[in-house]
């Protein structure tokens, strides 16, 4: 009896054998860039495959008529902020010799109303300006995150109208998040392997990711045999391109 249990507790305390799958790398992370202004596409400042930080210009549109909106605006906030001083002296002025028995009440209710007219139109004015600033702001597509240029669908003096859905201008990848999605017999499935640590090889190259999700609706993989969906994401140097064949090995502890 003692050398069976010996036995079952040997079996038991055997490491759970890795899982060997196969699969094609893709960046995790890609975003398609467009505008949300109708405009003209001025000047391109960056190639397919350049290499880009958060916040770098990648593209920028004709702001002619946007740079003529905000010095409008600009103008008459400038015009208006002396005339809410003005009424803000002239109410103070009201106050003060109401506050004496000086003056009239309906004289301090024009001076109050004069003085809420001119301080909605400087809010107004200012809300507009702020307005300008952003439609102006918007005439520079800047790169969202770190990464490389994937691709630029967009060329100089195109008209870019935001009544046209997916208009895309430029793709931008993090080209260091990478995932890789492989068919896992169903034989293999087990819900602990959601999370567990994998590794992903390409040539001689190894990166370390993880499994994040795993699709259990059956699908059919080779042979016909019914497998389902992993997901593992990882990280690279960004020496890895997408679209490559991948050998991944899910650890079986």
């Amino acid at each position: 009896m003692r050398s069976l249990s010996a036995l079952l507790f040997t079996i038991l305390a055997l490491p759970v054998q890795a899982i060997d799958l196969s699969g094609v790398a893709e960046f995790d992370q890609r975003m398609t860039l467009n505008s949300s202004i109708s405009a003209r596409v001025e000047q391109i400042h960056v190639e397919t495959g350049q290499v880009v930080a958060a916040g770098d210009l990648l593209l920028s549109l004709v702001a002619t008529g946007l740079q003529a909106r905000v010095d409008i605006a600009s103008a008459e906030v400038d015009a208006l902020e002396p005339k809410v001083e003005r009424a803000q002296i002239e109410l103070d002025k009201a106050q003060e010799l109401y506050s004496r028995d000086s003056l009239a009440r309906v004289v301090l209710q024009q001076a109050q109303q004069e003085y809420a007219i001119a301080t909605a139109n400087l809010e107004a004015a200012r809300a507009k300006l702020e307005l300008a600033r952003f439609h102006l702001s918007q005439a520079e597509i800047r790169s969202p995150i770190d990464g490389i240029v994937l691709s630029i669908e967009a060329f100089p003096g195109q008209h870019i109208n935001t009544r046209v859905k997916d208009q895309t201008l430029l793709t931008v990848v993090d080209n260091t998040a990478m995932s890789v999605k492989a068919l896992l017999p169903v034989e293999q499935y087990s819900k602990t392997l959601l999370g567990k640590s994998a590794r992903v090889t390409y040539l001689k190259q190894a990166f370390d990711g993880r499994v994040v999700a795993i699709d259990r609706q059956v699908s059919v993989g080779a042979n016909n045999h019914p497998a389902m969906f992993l997901q593992i994401k990882f990280t690279t140097d960004g020496s890895l391109p997408a679209g490559l064949p991948v050998q991944i090995e899910v650890d079986g502890n």
